[in-house]
C-alpha cells in the first residue's frame, strides 16, 4: 500500500495508520511499541490530514474517505487559487513587457533553461525540438526527465546540428536517447533552438556573440498563429534532415552496415567534407574516399548524391 506515499505523507506514518484500521484505538505507547524512534511526527503528519485524533493519550483512527475528501477540496481550491494567479500575473506580465498575450520575453538564460526544465514533465504526448551546434552536450543534464516521459509514452523528434557528429560525448548522449525511443536527426545549419511541446506552446531561443560577448534571447510562445508558423518550420527541417539511427550494431547475416558505415553515411549526408570525416575517424582522407566509392560500387551508386538515396532506400540512414 502507498497510496498515502503519493499524498506526501511518509512511510513511517502510512505504517502507523495502516496498523491502527486493523486493531483500533491504540495508545501511544502502543503505537511507538517496535518502532525506531519517536512517532510524533508521524503521528503529526496523520492528524494534519485528519486521518487520526489524539485525546487522552490515545489515538484514534478516523475514516480514510471523509479525510481524504476533505484533502481533495483542499488541493482542488489550492490549484484554483494557482490558476486565477497565473492568469492575474500574467496579464501583469503583459502590461509590463508590452507584448501580445502569447508571447513571453524571458529575462535571461537560465529563465530559458529553467522553462527547458519543465519540458519532460508538462509534455503529454509529442515534443519536437531543434538544437544549435554542441549544445546536446548540456542540454542532455535533463536526460533523465527525457527518459521518463518517453516511459510515459511521450514521442520525442529532435533536429540536430552537425556540429554533435563532431564530439564524442555529445555524440553518445544524444545515441543514449535515439537508443531510448528518441528519433533524431542532423541538419547543417541549424539556425535556433526550438522545442514545441504537444503544439501547445513552444521554447524559443537563439544566442549570439558581439564584441566578445555572449547574450541569448528567448521567448515562450504560447498556441497562436505565430505557434503554427513555428511547427511548419520544424516540420520544414525536419523533413530535410538526416536520421541519426539507433547504435545497435546488425548482425553481419542481415546484410545490414556497420556502426562505423552508418556513421559515414551520416556524416556524409549531414554535408561534412572528407578532411573532417578523416578527422572524425582518426584517418587519412584518402582511406575516406576508398571508403565511401567501395560504398558506391556496392549500392550501385555513380555520385554521392546517389549514395545517399540509395543509402535511405536501404533503410541505412
Amino acid at each position: 500500500m502507498h497510496q498515502l506515499r503519493a499524498l506526501g505523507i511518509s512511510a513511517e506514518a502510512e505504517a502507523i495508520y495502516v496498523d491502527l484500521m486493523a486493531r483500533g484505538a491504540l495508545s501511544v505507547e502502543e503505537v511507538a511499541d517496535g518502532t525506531a524512534g519517536s512517532v510524533d511526527g508521524p503521528l503529526d503528519e496523520l492528524a494534519a490530514v485528519g486521518l487520526i485524533e489524539r485525546s487522552d493519550g490515545k489515538v484514534l483512527p478516523h475514516p480514510p474517505h471523509l479525510a481524504m475528501e476533505a484533502l481533495a477540496q483542499r488541493h482542488t481550491k489550492e490549484a484554483d487559487l494557482a490558476r486565477e494567479s497565473a492568469a492575474l500575473l500574467s496579464e501583469l506580465w503583459t502590461a509590463g513587457i508590452g507584448q501580445q498575450t502569447y508571447v513571453e520575453l524571458l529575462p535571461s538564460a537560465e529563465a530559458a533553461w529553467s522553462v527547458l526544465g519543465n519540458v519532460q514533465v508538462d509534455a503529454r504526448e509529442r515534443v519536437r525540438a531543434m538544437t544549435v551546434g554542441n549544445q546536446a552536450s548540456t542540454q542532455h543534464r535533463i536526460v533523465d526527465g527525457l527518459f521518463d516521459a518517453l516511459g510515459r509514452g511521450v514521442t520525442y523528434e529532435v533536429i540536430y546540428g552537425t556540429q554533435v557528429l563532431q564530439h564524442s560525448e555529445a555524440l553518445r548522449m544524444v545515441q543514449l536517447c535515439v537508443d531510448a525511443g528518441e528519433q533524431a536527426r542532423v541538419f547543417p545549419q541549424v539556425p535556433l533552438n526550438l522545442t514545441i511541446v504537444d503544439d501547445r506552446w513552444a521554447l524559443l531561443s537563439a544566442r549570439t556573440t558581439v564584441g566578445g560577448i555572449t547574450s541569448t534571447a528567448a521567448m515562450v510562445v504560447h498556441h497562436s498563429p505565430f505557434l503554427t508558423g513555428l511547427v511548419g518550420v520544424f516540420d520544414a527541417f525536419w523533413r530535410m534532415a538526416v536520421p541519426i539511427t539507433s547504435g545497435t550494431e546488425p548482425s553481419d547475416m542481415t546484410g545490414a552496415p556497420s556502426l562505423e558505415t552508418k556513421r559515414l553515411l551520416t556524416y556524409l549526408s549531414a554535408g561534412l567534407t572528407d578532411e573532417s570525416i578523416a578527422r572524425e575517424f582518426g584517418v587519412s582522407e584518402r582511406t575516406i574516399a576508398r571508403r565511401i566509392s567501395r560504398l558506391q560500387e556496392t549500392l550501385g551508386a555513380q555520385t554521392r548524391f546517389q549514395l545517399g538515396v540509395q543509402a535511405s532506400r536501404q533503410q541505412w540512414l
